[in-house]
This record gives structure tokens, sequence and C-alpha cells, in this order.
């Protein structure tokens, strides 16, 4: 006796079909979202790591600069016994490998020491500088946002065309030139010719920079400018890429208005690799604030920790390089977790 045959769907063979592509997209999707707790712990062991190597190598590197922070304390003039005792009161007199373990060991437990040159603890020197640093970043990727997500549809919807080649050709210039560029071109242009606006991006004494929100533009349009050309490149790859998927050609050939193509069949696989795009864009706004805030003179995490580096404040410069690698790091995460939430089949694939 032979097996008995399966009922055939009703309609035939092809009505089945999408029925058999919805259940294999769900059983993908599922086998994703398992593996977000795998994931999230890769993550968390790829932060320690980075913030493990980067303190390393950062203190390695201070101890090969010039000088110390006794000398810049007192100065030139000081006398060497004034120097030793000041040296012996920081702790300077230790060997390297000694200050290094016993600042990883109090770090481990949130006490990151006190500022050479202020006496007061590196996390509350940080937090006033770091809240303008997040302040800056959020305004900057908001109007980044806009720009990557506008030029990278119109750019990927119409590849080749007179639209995308000037765009392209602007972003691939906007990207080749160094950032103190813009910012140093931006200041001359806006605020030194036209007048329009502050050189010197400073908040109110004793205020947050959303008390005068003025000070935030040339800065945070320097950076929008920047990370929105890049993310914009990649926007424009994943939509483009997305066009020439055979279900959207088959929307597009079975005669659909073009707006349903696009809302419906196009744009939802082009959601992850644009939402990766943009949450990349975050993590490089963050890391490249101090070029900026050096630039405009704006008080924040990069300009804190270019002042540190000269002043051979040790712990605050570990402090504010171990904040900004963390949040790079935590940014760079959200990319990856961003992509598989928009598409939890991406997890099965990476």
């Amino acid at each position: 006796m032979s097996a008995r045959a399966q009922p055939l769907p009703a309609g035939g063979p092809a009505a089945g079909a999408p029925a058999a592509r919805a259940a294999t997209a769900r059983a993908l999707a599922a086998r994703g979202w398992r593996r977000l707790p795998r994931r999230a712990l890769a993550w968390v062991a790829a932060l320690a790591a980075s913030l493990a190597v980067e303190s390393a190598l950062l203190f390695a590197a201070l101890q090969a600069v010039p000088g110390d922070a006794a000398t810049t304390l007192l100065g030139q003039n000081a006398t060497p016994a004034e120097l030793a005792a000041t040296r012996h009161r920081l702790g300077l007199d230790e060997p390297a490998p000694v200050r290094y373990l016993r600042w990883i060991e109090g770090a481990v437990h949130g006490d990151l020491g006190a500022s050479f040159q202020s006496g007061r603890p590196v996390a509350a020197v940080l937090a006033q500088p770091l809240l303008n640093s997040l302040v800056l970043a959020a305004a900057a990727f908001a109007a980044g946002a806009v720009l990557a997500v506008t030029s990278g549809l119109v750019t990927g919807l119409r590849p080749g065309s007179r639209t995308d080649t000037a765009l392209s050709t602007a972003s691939v210039a906007v990207l080749s030139t160094p950032v103190l560029v813009w910012a140093s071109g931006a200041c001359v242009v806006f605020a030194g010719l036209l007048g329009w606006l502050p050189a010197v991006s400073l908040p109110p004494f004793g205020g947050t920079p959303l008390a005068r929100p003025v000070v935030l533009v040339l800065p945070a349009g320097t950076l929008a400018l920047f990370g929105g050309a890049w993310a914009g490149r990649l926007i424009r790859a994943a939509v483009a890429d997305a066009a020439r998927l055979p279900h959207v050609e088959a929307a597009r050939l079975a005669g659909l208005p073009r707006r349903r193509v696009l809302v419906r069949h196009l744009l939802p696989s082009a959601l992850a690799p644009c939402a990766q795009a943009l949450a990349s864009m975050a993590a490089l706004l963050v890391g490249g604030t101090a070029v900026v805030e050096q630039t405009f003179g704006y008080p924040g995490l990069g300009q804190l920790l270019v002042a540190s580096v000269h002043d051979h404040d040790t712990p605050l410069t570990e402090g504010a390089a171990l904040v900004v690698v963390a949040l790079v790091t935590l940014g760079f995460a959200a990319a990856d977790f961003s992509g598989l939430l928009a598409d939890p089949r991406r997890g099965r694939r990476s």
C-alpha cells in the first residue's frame, strides 16, 4: 500500500507557497529572538575587554609623556624637595604597575580616584562635561539622522541619476575632509563673516547648553554634516539593495502603486540596515566630539580629556577615556541590537 498522499492546499500548490514562506519567516524570527541573550553576553564581554585594553594602553602611553603632574602643579621653578613631596602625596613615586593596579581595583568598585589638579573625585569632575557632550551628541544625531535618511532615500531610490551622482559626490567630499576643516570653516563663515552665531560655544555659567541653544548650532551642525554623510551612504546602499529584491521587483511588475511598493515592500526590507547605520552614527558622534569641542571651546568630555592629558592628570584622563570608550562600545552594541530587533531573522544569518 502506498502512503496516503497529503491533501494539497486549497487553490493548488501555488496557494501554499505564501503560507510556507510565512512559516519559515516565523521560525527564523524565533531563532533570532533566542539568540538575544547570547548576543548580549558577547557584547558585555566585548565591553569589559575594550575597557581593560584601553585603560592599560592609555596608562602606558601617559607614562611615556615627558613631565608629570607634580611639575605641572608646581611649575618649572619648584625645588626638588617640593617636587618630591608632591610626587609622594600623589603616589607618583610608586612603580607604574603598582599605580595602575591600584587604580583598576578602585575602578572595578566604582572609584575612579581623585583629580591631580583639583583634588575632586573624578566622577564629580566628569558629570557636567559628560552631560554637555551628551546634549551635543543628541542634537547632532537628530540633525544628522534627518540628513542621512533624506539623502539615503533620495539617492537609493534613483541610483545612477543626476541627484544620486551629485549627493554621492558631496558625501564623499564631506567624508574626505577632516572635521577640523569643516569646523574651522563654519566658524569663519557663520561667526566671523556673517556674525550670525557665536564663535565660542560656551553655555551660561552654572547652566546647561539647553539654556542657550544657540551655542549648539555650530558644533552640532558640524558633527551632523559629517555623521549624516557617513550614515547616508550606508542607507543609500541598503535602499538600493532592497529595491533589487525579488519580492520588491514582483510588486513593481504587478502594477502596485509606487507608494505602496515603497511602504509595504521596500522600506521594511531596508529597515534593519538603516537602523544599524543610524545607531552606528550615534556611536561615532559620541566618539568624535573632541575635535569639535576644542575648535568651538565647548566644555564637553572631549575638551576635558585633551586638557587632562596636557596637565598629566592621569586619573582624570583614565576616567574620561573610560567613559568615551564605554559610550562608543554601547553605541555599536545598540547598532547590533537595533538591526536584530528590526529583523530578528538577521540573528540567524549573522
